[in-house]
């Protein structure tokens, strides 16, 4: 049995690598389509009319800046950044299939979210999808976010959590518990990678606590916005 862990970034990589050519169809059915509501829902929060030039971190098959992309005006920039290059060319042909590429400046760079290869002050929102949970430091992200955003720009995180009503959070752990890693590994013949991402969201640090972080890294603004009864979260804080 392989064994991922966070604090072994390179079993990460090879994990997401494995899974991302079915990713977006397993997560579509392990959300029951809740994500489509959800990414929505983080660009809404996130970016906002006037921003042009959006760093989209952990960004797996693009999922996030094709939301935003696809009702923004053109000649928009957008840096996707992900560790995983299996994930990043999912992204690259999923911008052609779209033909964003075309309408847009696209910058698809593998690379580690806590030492991030932007200019200071450079960006105007920056978002991380389903992505935080499985960075070694995000403090150190979150210090990378800060020193790269404009002042003004805003940070939006999009994380799977625990419901805090107990009826919820019961039928929640047991979903997470038993179906999703079999559901997820007759999708992507890698059971393992969704008893990983499971565990993850049970064992990862709670919007509150989260948000205390991200104070800790000078952002102000911070709010705590739950989705769907706190089966999902988004977080945003603001470069002051």
């Amino acid at each position: 049995m392989k064994n991922y862990h966070k604090d072994s970034p390179e079993t990460i990589q090879s994990m997401f690598g494995s899974i991302a050519k079915s990713y977006d169809r397993t997560n579509a059915l392990l959300s029951f389509q809740l994500h489509r509501y959800w990414n929505p829902s983080l660009v809404k929060h996130t970016i906002a009319q006037s921003d042009s030039k959006v760093a989209d971190l952990c960004c797996g098959t693009g999922e996030i800046t094709w939301t935003w992309l696809k009702k923004a005006l053109p000649n928009q920039t957008a840096y996707l950044i992900d560790f995983c290059p299996e994930m990043l060319e999912c992204a690259k042909l999923k911008a052609q299939n779209l033909k964003l590429d075309l309408a847009h400046k696209l910058s698809f760079i593998q690379a580690d979210v806590q030492e991030l290869p932007l200019d200071s002050d450079s960006i105007d929102a920056m978002t991380v999808a389903y992505g935080i949970r499985n960075v070694k430091n995000p403090d150190k992200c979150f210090d990378e976010a800060y020193r790269t955003l404009k002042v003004g720009g805003k940070l939006g995180i999009l994380e799977l959590t625990e419901p805090k009503n107990p009826f919820l959070r019961f039928g929640h752990n047991l979903y997470l518990k038993t179906l999703l890693p079999k559901i997820g590994g007759l999708i992507s013949s890698n059971r393992q990678a969704y008893e990983y991402l499971s565990q993850s969201i049970v064992a990862f640090t709670k919007p509150e606590e989260l948000a205390l972080r991200l104070k800790n890294a000078n952002f102000s603004d911070i709010k705590i916005t739950p989705l769907t009864g706190g089966i999902a979260t988004i977080i945003t804080a603001k470069k002051s």
